[in-house]
């Protein structure tokens, strides 16, 4: 029987790497095949079935050298002109993508509205490689008229890949948030609400522009969603606030705002809260707190958001296959996997979820 195979593209990178050992761990048959651009790296870990692979996502077609026979590419690396996403769909092979950026992101998916997909495309991109998303729509799915808001601490020495900071040049752009009332336009750095993290670490955090926002929405008992952040260092978080309204930030060349946001270090535990607000099929008012945090951190999050949406694919059979299309986080709940099943796969990786509830009676003022 011949091994299954799974492309990693930027296998050797922060993010990549851990993809592959999650994956390798997990799942004895597979052969991963290591994307990059330069032949001769070593290997991120010693295994048989760790292969290189060069390819170059600039190049018009990047799997042109690919096998036939790849049961899924996960993509670590940005794909700025779709290239490897069309490459992929063309030859109906599964793919997993987590480095798109809001606008990335929608202009990829009206690319795809064009395409005759046969195969899955899950475009992971939110926060942690989707992870968020997929935690928060676990929460809210038992739940109406439901407000999700999410809030992530950045920890300044946390590893990261250079393409971590990709956001850095929408600093300063506008960007639309759904409520309760409707569509509604913000800043980014703006808004500052206080949240208490799973640490203890008491911090303002501010909006940011991500595809949670955008996709979570898109779910009938959801009527509002957003995102902030703060980094774990407040006069760090204030100073970036200030850059940015200031405008001084649009000034700044895009090396020098890499500096201020690429630092990265050897590693911290990375948290996440998230707040639901909804009303539980007795009409009473829920208020639901999720706590998240991977001590490996945030990059470690990341890997696991890719690996999980892998599992599906990687255990689908004649008798059952994953939905062709564009799918999000989200949609893994309906993909043969209970909430349950979805805890245990990141508590067995060492992610610490904490759920506190408070329920109460509607009230008519």
């Amino acid at each position: 029987m011949n091994p299954t195979k799974v492309l990693i593209v930027g296998g050797y990178g922060t993010v990549g790497s851990q993809i592959a050992k999650i994956l390798h761990d997990r799942h004895p048959t597979l052969e991963l095949l290591l994307g990059g651009r330069s032949a001769g790296k070593p290997l991120p870990f010693a295994s048989t079935r760790l292969k290189p692979f060069l390819l170059d996502i600039s190049k018009s077609d990047p799997l042109a050298h690919a096998p036939d026979d790849l049961a899924l590419i996960i993509s670590s690396v940005n794909d700025p002109d779709d290239k490897l996403l069309l490459a992929a769909v063309r030859r109906q092979i599964p793919l997993i993508d987590v480095t798109r950026w809001t606008e990335r992101f929608t202009r990829s998916i009206d690319r795809l509205k064009k395409e005759n997909m046969g195969s899955p495309a899950i475009l992971a991109s939110g926060w942690m490689g989707g992870t968020v998303a997929l935690l928060a729509s676990i929460h809210t799915s038992s739940l109406q008229d439901v407000r999700i808001h999410l809030h992530a601490l950045y920890s300044l020495q946390d590893k990261a890949g250079p393409d971590s900071t990709d956001y850095m040049d929408r600093m300063t752009i506008p960007f639309t948030v759904t409520t309760p009332t409707g569509v509604k336009e913000v800043t980014p750095m703006s808004d500052p609400v206080p949240v208490t993290f799973p640490n203890g670490f008491h911090t303002k955090c501010y909006r940011l522009d991500t595809p949670d926002h955008m996709t979570l929405v898109k779910a009938p008992n959801v009527t509002a969603a957003d995102f902030r952040i703060a980094f774990d260092n407040k006069l760090s978080t204030f100073a970036l606030v200030l850059l940015v309204k200031s405008r001084i930030w649009d000034m700044l060349g895009k090396s020098t705002r890499q500096k201020i946001l690429y630092n990265p270090g050897a590693g911290s535990p990375h948290h996440v809260v998230i707040q639901i607000n909804g009303r539980n099929e007795h009409g009473m008012n829920v208020k639901r707190q999720v706590e998240i945090t991977d001590p490996k951190g945030q990059t470690h999050l990341t890997a696991l958001g890719a690996a999980i949406f892998a599992q599906p694919i990687l255990r689908q059979s004649e008798n059952e296959t994953v939905t062709p299309g564009v799918l999000f986080p989200e949609d893994l709940r309906h993909l043969e996997m209970s909430a349950e099943d979805i805890l245990q796969f990141y508590r067995s990786e060492g992610v610490q979820i904490t759920i506190h509830d408070e329920t109460k009676k509607s009230r008519t003022v």
